[in-house]
């Protein structure tokens, strides 16, 4: 069976081997995405965190668990592609920015 081949910005459920089956948010470049093994992601929470790591997604992105839904950019980390169960939707260019610029401060880059 062939590997996802997912993109940037789009929302995947995602088999994490240490809390199970959750929605997160795809963030490494679609040139690396599908060259190799693995994808960087952000898992999606329903807790509010700090507005500099949190980022609150719309219901366009095809999250439906919490009335609210946020990307917390410190939980950022590789996911093997087989662990991408099913794509969700996509996040508005907007929040991809956003998600890129806390990222980008919280990594101090």
């Amino acid at each position: 069976m062939p590997l996802p081949d997912p993109l940037r910005g789009e929302v995947w459920d995602v088999d994490f081997p240490d809390f199970g089956r959750h929605p997160a948010v795809v963030l490494s470049v679609n040139a690396l995405n599908s060259r190799l093994g693995h994808v960087a992601v952000v898992p999606v929470t329903g807790t509010p965190g700090p507005a500099a790591t949190h980022i609150a997604l719309t219901a366009d992105a095809g999250l439906t668990r919490y009335d609210q839904s946020y990307a917390d950019v410190t939980a950022l980390q590789p996911v093997d592609r087989a662990a991408l169960v099913r794509q969700r939707g996509r996040l508005a260019p907007g929040e991809v920015d956003g998600l890129a610029t806390q990222l980008r401060t919280y990594l101090g880059l």
